[in-house]
């Protein structure tokens, strides 16, 4: 199978590299998209640092690294995160 880079390089420049690795991933199964730049895995994130400040794509990234290669997976339960404390602190307040 081709790297994320190379993939990416061989597609239609119109198509953004999220769209390109959440195919990847849903599509075909490719637990290593990056999705680093997702909203949702950027807040999930930040809430799990508990860091006060937003997270660039460049830290996100970043610390996806080391969870290569299942950075998908992780990303997914980042979304999972970040919605879940959405829904608990709805249903608190």
């Amino acid at each position: 199978m081709l790297s994320n880079g190379e993939y990416i390089s061989q597609t239609n420049y119109s198509t953004g590299h999220w769209t390109i690795n959440y195919v990847l991933l849903r599509g075909f199964g490719w637990l290593d998209a990056l999705l680093h730049g997702d909203i949702a895995v950027r807040r999930g994130l930040q809430k799990l640092l508990a860091s006060p400040n937003k997270m660039s794509e460049k830290q996100v990234q970043q610390w996806l690294e080391q969870f290569s290669p299942w950075r998908a997976l992780v990303a997914v339960h980042l979304w999972a995160f970040g919605s879940a404390s959405n829904s608990i602190s709805l249903a608190i307040t």
